[in-house]
């Protein structure tokens, strides 16, 4: 190698390096200035989900968490009694990876609701089985979005499963209790597989949960 080459090949390299760490100083400058608004930004969408999934209650359930068998339980409470608790999983078997949910449970074990909040599912096919959406027509349209969860066939028939119950949890193209969306097969089976851990793990945990998050238990309404 040339004399004026090997000089070339050092200050090419110097400044490359020099290059990376300009680079890297700036993604760590931005990530501090960016990361608590990120936070922020994530804990507001959690409390909007977890207000949408519970309904009334008036603390902070993401305050009050329990991770067990890395199913992360929290308490939703209202005027100091538990009126349910909230159960966050995800799973990487998705159409395209990813699927979080949160599955509410009632102090007695029963499920409330069950609420996608992260997926990246096919539109049309996937992401119809996880999403909550008012649709509008024309029958609808000047009318006002009604409160609660918009419906959705496959999230709902989870709704009021008990825990300790015998339920198969598997779509029924598996040999499991629950249906399915034709053409999208492989998300309703995500969805059901991952419910059906949340409830597992809650079966096992529930009496303890209970008693951690509190002696004082809201009526259930029926």
């Amino acid at each position: 190698m040339k004399l004026k080459e090997c000089e070339n090949f050092w200050v090419l390299g110097v400044f490359l390096g020099a290059v990376g760490l300009f680079s890297a100083l700036v993604l760590a400058v931005v990530s501090d200035v960016t990361g608590p608004a990120v936070a922020e930004a994530d804990k507001r969408a959690k409390s909007a989900a977890l207000k949408r999934l519970m309904g009334d209650f008036d603390n902070d359930p993401a305050q009050e968490k329990r991770e067990i068998d890395g199913v992360v339980f929290m308490a939703a409470r209202r005027n100091g009694a538990l009126v349910g608790i909230a159960a966050e999983a995800e799973t990487m078997n998705g159409y395209a990876g990813k699927i979080r949910e949160l599955v509410g449970f009632s102090p007695d074990g029963r499920i409330i609701a069950v609420l996608v909040t992260e997926e990246k599912e096919t539109p049309g096919l996937g992401k119809v089985v996880c999403e909550r959406k008012f649709k509008k027509t024309i029958f609808n349209f000047f009318k006002p979005v009604p409160p609660g969860l918009p419906p959705n066939p496959i999230l709902d028939q989870f709704s009021g499963k008990s825990a300790e119950g015998k339920s198969v949890w598997r779509v029924k193209k598996d040999g499991g209790d629950f249906e399915f969306r034709t053409g999208a097969t492989v998300t309703s089976r995500a969805v059901t597989e991952l419910t059906g851990r949340a409830v597992k793990v809650f079966a096992r945990h529930r009496a303890k949960l209970v008693s951690e998050f509190g002696e004082k238990v809201a009526e259930v309404k029926r």
